[in-house]
């Protein structure tokens, strides 16, 4: 959890851009991240009716000086809030996860599969138990001058041919975590 002296605002939240759907982002305008003594990259925690974490990326240029959280629907869902709700946004710490257990958010189906790739889909984004996370169709791969074959395969998803929707279970240890290359 977040510590009381940490400084909080209150913004409207809106909705993200299709291109970060799934990614885990919050973007906030310069002034707000400003104000937070936020920059890309930290990790904040959202408080709706529930507390979700996300980790901060610039807003839209068109959103600049605007009191507006944009989330995808997957973290407002976390957060147990829609487009137009109010949330309390504060920096948050985040744990490096030794072990993190996941487990299909929908009834019916069995995964199998590598739970190496499970860390290349969530690496370094920030879970807590509860949450609802989706792996990524793809997983993107710049590489500059790299031979096309090559980066086809390299940009070949990652788990599945299709998102899969996973509940954060249980995580070691309890709060904020993020997956790091030691996490099981």
């Amino acid at each position: 959890m977040a510590d009381t002296e940490t400084p909080a605002r209150r913004l409207q939240v809106a909705n993200a851009r299709p291109d970060d759907a799934g990614r885990g982002l919050a973007r906030l305008s310069h002034t707000t991240m400003e104000s937070l003594a936020l920059v890309e990259g930290d990790v904040v925690e959202i408080v709706g009716k529930r507390a979700t974490p996300s980790r901060v990326v610039k807003g839209y240029p068109e959103d600049e000086g605007l009191d507006i959280l944009r989330l995808d629907g997957l973290q407002r869902a976390n957060a147990g809030i829609g487009s137009g709700d109010f949330v309390e946004i504060r920096k948050a710490e985040s744990r490096p996860a030794s072990r993190v257990v996941f487990a299909p958010a929908q009834q019916n189906l069995r995964l199998q599969g590598s739970g190496e790739a499970l860390k290349r889909s969530f690496g370094m984004r920030p879970l807590t138990t509860g949450d609802i996370v989706a792996t990524a169709g793809q997983q993107r791969v710049d590489r500059g001058d790299m031979p096309p074959a090559l980066q086809q395969m390299l940009n070949a998803p990652a788990y599945a041919l299709q998102e899969i929707r996973l509940m954060v279970v249980s995580s070691s240890p309890k709060g904020i975590v993020h997956i790091a290359p030691e996490t099981e």
